[in-house]
């Protein structure tokens, strides 16, 4: 049985977006960023993000990317609203042989930890797990106060950990959103400590598949399989999914 399997059983038009023409009735649409015209308005959407904040310093091209962006085990992913891109969140998939070496932020930053981590025994002395670093999760500051959105950002790249068959969960994470992540069963690795590319310090946080489940089972907003995403078979390959913050009743 699939990961996906197991998990049910558990549980204004952007002129540069064509293919978002078939949900032009969505309010929500969400996309891998698999093509240069998604993958731009994800870099766009960072540095606009990053930038109001003040963790990054402008540029000329007014884009935010780094080295992990190009890596086979990275994915973006862009939320867009009546077409308009305001979200995007990224994952970065985590091996025991991944892990060490620089193959996501956190693994940067998080060296020791991360390898740790991931080289948890298993049951029967078997060690190595496999993770997921949601990373470079950012709002549009046109909708900060949209809160939802962070909600179906995470939604979706939990999904993504889903289909990946990862058993543990990573974020880097800012001081003030700490209370935030614990909410969402994840807890505190290390203490505050640089991070690549952004002027602000974060501390590393993880949650384990099991709390993970029950999280998005307890709060369906996060569950991608609650009735609120629109059919996920083609949403890896890059086809668009209808979003919603809620099920409808």
């Amino acid at each position: 049985m699939s990961p996906v399997q197991n998990a049910r059983i558990n549980s204004a038009d952007h002129p540069s977006a064509p293919f978002l023409a078939p949900l032009r009735s969505s309010k929500y649409v969400a996309r891998v960023a698999l093509d240069p015209e998604t993958r731009r308005d994800a870099f766009r959407l960072r540095y606009e993000s990053y930038l109001y904040f003040g963790y990054i310093s402008p540029n000329d091209d007014e884009l935010f990317s780094d080295e992990y962006d190009s890596l086979p085990n990275s994915r973006t992913v862009v939320l867009y609203r009546f077409g308009v891109p305001i979200g995007s969140v990224r994952t970065c998939l985590l091996t025991a042989e991944s892990g060490h070496g620089g193959a996501s932020p956190a693994s940067h930053a998080f060296p020791e930890e991360v390898q740790r981590i991931l080289a948890g025994d298993r049951p029967g002395g078997h060690g190595g797990f496999r993770a997921v670093e949601t990373t470079r999760l950012v709002r549009s500051p046109s909708v900060l106060n949209n809160t939802g959105l962070i909600f179906m950002l995470y939604r979706m790249a939990g999904y993504i950990g889903i289909t990946a068959d990862a058993e543990i969960l990573l974020a880097c994470v800012r001081e003030e959103h700490v209370s935030f992540y614990q909410r969402l069963g994840y807890s505190s690795k290390t203490e505050l400590r640089p991070y690549p590319g952004l002027h602000c310090p974060m501390l590393l946080m993880a949650c384990d598949r099991e709390r993970y489940d029950v999280t998005r089972l307890t709060y369906p907003i996060l569950d991608p399989f609650a009735g609120a995403t629109g059919p996920l078979e083609s949403f890896l390959s890059g086809e668009p999914v209808a979003l919603a913050l809620v099920a409808p009743q």
